[in-house]
């Protein structure tokens, strides 16, 4: 049997399910964008979400926040502040050494997000959908 954190992690995964109240979408981006990190780095996932609709930077920082990730949020906002100073400037120097430096502040992993997800569900259990 699964736990209510694990149960809420898997609803937000799949995406035949609405996650319409705060706790459930802010996992699911979360999720999203903590996935994209790890398959390139939080600068490919800056870049990848700079332009999404569905999950836009503002909105992935914030999902932190209400996850209690307010470091991992403010190391979204100040990658996502760098990638628009940098981008079409036609420095790839500046470009390859803004990648560096960013990729480095994302620090953390599954078990952080883990932890988020119980501690918020225990003090806020209104911002998710009900679990079994």
């Amino acid at each position: 049997m699964s736990s209510p954190s694990d149960e809420i992690w898997n609803r937000a995964l799949d995406f035949d399910v609405p996650a319409p109240l705060a706790g459930d979408l802010a996992v699911r981006r979360a999720l999203t964008f903590h996935g994209m990190v790890h398959n390139g780095g939080l600068w490919y996932a800056i870049e990848v979400h700079a332009a999404d609709e569905e999950f836009p930077l503002d909105a992935i920082a914030e999902a932190y926040r209400t996850l209690g990730l307010e470091a991992t949020a403010e190391a979204v906002d100040r990658a996502a502040a760098e990638y628009e100073q940098t981008t079409g400037i036609g420095d790839d120097d500046a470009w390859a050494e803004a990648e560096e430096r960013i990729n480095e502040d994302y620090r953390i992993d599954d078990a952080d997000i883990s932890a988020a997800i119980e501690r918020t569900l225990a003090q806020e259990p209104e911002l998710f959908a009900p679990t079994d």
